[in-house]
């Protein structure tokens, strides 16, 4: 139900006031009163009301100066005001309308007058105001960070926000036509799960809810791409409301990829160990080379779960080292790369700087920078045939461009599909779950996200020529720090 329109009464004479409010009263405004300029505004600023008929004759501070403030103020900028004068002179008119009154009635009043021209005033002032509403609210939709389409009964098109615009294909000048919004949607998406779509636009009321997905599916560029499709009905057809539901799909995906990766990459070790500790639980009557041997493998099966345990501890939530303000300088490679090799028992690697490019800084920790080669190297001895890669890694530096590390490797050549899921938690490069490749495939995720955080990127490709891969890190312009300071470098060659 509509609000009754407020009406600020202001004259310094008490009977003048309740004449006018006898007159409106009766029309069913709300009416409040004031009896001088001050507490004029003190009213109109703590509940700027629909209209003020506003008396120019008081003492103190007159109606004009009244007028003026109220429009000086943001809160009562807006609000429309008729001065009621017995002044008939031009010049008083002049003055009131310089000060920002928007209609004048002179005393003697006619009561017919007075009472048309409030109704008129307070009716356009509804209209703009549910204008503004209107406006605003147009703002948010289209600037929403969800999707709106408005269809007609007919499942047609007829008003697309900026977002669904974008996830739809549509153009921006889009006007509305006869294409059905199934029949867009398909053109860029594969409706999912098809029972829920089969009755579209309705849920049929005999079944279960069931969420609609519109789904792109993942290609070797880009990850899959999920919508969530919701309607509700209105005047003019359905209002479909359309959300990326993308991370909530990817993190399903994910626990689903974790417990059948887990279930049996922890089954192989267990077995391991379980099997070597049953047979050790009765010695008797074997040799202590048996003993050894069995020893042996419960040992090897202890720490192959030990280190699965991690894998898992890190992607709960790994504690990082915050980036220092200047970064650590790339010459440390040639410091860190062989301390990582020499502690994972590999051959001697060859680290290529120049000068330029090894003074060049990062922004990450040193911890990190060594956390990162220990994943990588660590990856790179597990899915080597003979667990003995022959490791370089160079690094180049790009005015404009950034700083790019290049760390590869003369194992396994990947296929396109193996290198499109590189890099997703628990991908592992094997074509079934064999449980022979030690860890969860966890490493070249954290580098990504590592990176990720702070504008880089990490790409994994097959090293040419070859056999063996090429991991590709890249810290962009905006998060690499000039050499030898540790302030952000310009847009413009160091």
């Amino acid at each position: 139900m509509n609000q009754p329109a407020t009406i600020l009464i202001v004259d310094d004479h008490e009977a003048n006031r309740e004449t006018l409010a006898a007159l409106l009263e009766s029309a069913g405004y709300r009416l409040i009163e004031a009896e001088d300029g001050s507490s004029t505004l003190e009213v109109a600023f703590a509940s700027p009301p629909d209209l003020i008929l506003l008396d120019v004759m008081m003492p103190g501070m007159d109606g004009f100066e009244v007028c003026r403030r109220l429009r000086a103020d943001a809160r009562t900028a807006e609000v429309p005001v008729i001065m009621l004068t017995a002044l008939d002179d031009q010049r008083s008119r002049l003055t009131g309308i310089e000060a920002g009154a928007d209609d004048f009635v002179s005393k003697p009043f006619n009561r017919a007058e007075l009472r048309a021209r409030v109704n008129t005033i307070t009716r356009l002032n509804r209209y703009r105001r549910l204008h503004e509403q209107r406006e605003q609210f147009q703002w948010v939709v289209e600037n929403a960070v969800e999707g709106y389409v408005q269809t007609n009964t007919d499942d047609e098109i007829t008003f697309a926000n900026a977002r669904a615009r974008l996830w739809l294909g549509l153009p921006d000048e889009f006007v509305a036509h006869s294409i059905s919004f199934l029949d867009q949607a398909r053109r860029s998406f594969d409706p999912q799960p098809t029972s829920a779509w089969q009755s579209w636009p309705v849920l049929d009321p005999t079944t279960a809810p069931m969420e609609r997905l519109l789904v792109q599916t993942e290609t070797a560029h880009a990850q899959a791409f999920f919508l969530e499709a919701s309607l509700q009905e209105n005047s003019g057809g359905r209002l479909v409301r359309l959300v990326d539901v993308t991370e909530r799909m990817s993190s399903r995906r994910d626990q689903r990829s974790f417990l059948a990766m887990v279930s049996h990459k922890l089954r192989t070790p267990l077995n391991a160990l379980q099997g070597g500790l049953e047979i050790l639980s009765d010695t008797e009557g074997m040799s202590a080379e048996e003993i050894a041997e069995f020893a042996q493998m419960s040992q090897e099966g202890a720490e192959r779960l030990g280190g699965l345990v991690e894998d898992v501890i890190r992607l709960a939530g790994q504690s990082r080292q915050p980036a220092p303000e200047a970064g650590v300088a790339l010459e440390q490679l040639k410091v860190l790369g062989p301390q990582v090799a020499a502690h994972l028992d590999l051959a001697p690697i060859a680290v290529e700087l120049d000068e330029p490019t090894g003074a060049a800084r990062i922004p990450c920790a040193k911890e990190t920078l060594e956390w990162i080669l220990v994943e990588l190297l660590t990856n790179a001895k597990k899915f080597h045939p003979q667990g003995a890669p022959t490791i370089q890694i160079s690094a180049t530096r790009e005015p404009g461009k950034g700083v790019t590390v290049s760390i590869s490797d003369d194992g396994l050549t990947l296929s396109s599909e193996q290198l499109a899921h590189a890099g997703q938690p628990f991908s592992q490069q094997e074509k079934k779950f064999t449980g022979e490749v030690p860890g969860l495939g966890l490493g070249l995720f954290h580098v990504s996200a590592t990176l990720w955080q702070v504008g880089g990127s990490c790409r994994l490709v097959n090293r040419s020529p070859g056999p063996g891969v090429c991991v590709i890190l890249h810290w962009p312009e905006r998060a690499s720090l000039s050499p030898g300071t540790g302030e952000p470098v310009a847009n413009s060659a160091p």
